[in-house]
């Protein structure tokens, strides 16, 4: 691989696996992948994808591997080992790539705590906020740009007196 390859690789913010699905090893990983687990670069062609991916669903998934089943994977969510026994939590796919007649496994990876974070934080947003809805003694309608009712409280239905069959219909006409 050439110097100016293996530096694109490393400057992804993917974590990058090549792994043998014959033998579960990892054959390349990027510095990220180093970097996020805590080992040694060096340390990455010795070891089993099994190393780091070791829930129940991913022992699975790699012994079908192994046995020639080849599946691809999209968006998966999982946890990573890494070097201090701590679990990393990322989002993953794989996809299969045919190399001089040889299948090689390529595992894209990047770190999900951040993205559950900022989910849990929007939802305790909106949480707060449809609270704060239903507390006031205003009758309280919420459009969106095109018109369309993105919200409302009980106090403006029941100043309006829609009947509640209406309200779940959910049809703004």
């Amino acid at each position: 691989m050439t110097d100016l390859t293996q530096l694109m690789l490393d400057n992804s913010p993917e974590m990058l696996l090549l792994v043998d699905p014959a033998t579960l090893q990892i054959v390349k990983a990027n510095a990220p992948v180093a970097k996020l687990l805590g080992y040694a670069p060096v340390q990455m062609p010795d070891m089993l994808i099994t190393d780091i991916e070791s829930a129940l669903q991913d022992v699975f998934y790699w012994e079908d591997a192994r046995s020639g089943q080849h599946a691809e994977v999209h968006n998966q969510e999982g946890q990573y080992r890494r070097a201090d026994g701590g679990l990393l939590a990322v989002t993953k796919s794989i996809r299969v790539l045919q190399l001089e007649g040889r299948v090689l496994l390529l595992v894209l990876a990047t770190q999900a705590q951040g993205v559950r974070e900022v989910q849990d934080a929007l939802a305790q947003t909106l949480s707060q906020l449809r609270a704060t809805l239903e507390s006031t003694g205003n009758g309280i309608l919420v459009l969106d740009w095109r018109g369309n009712v993105n919200a409302m409280n009980r106090q403006l239905s029941k100043m309006w007196a829609l009947p509640e069959e209406l309200l779940r219909v959910q049809n703004d006409g």
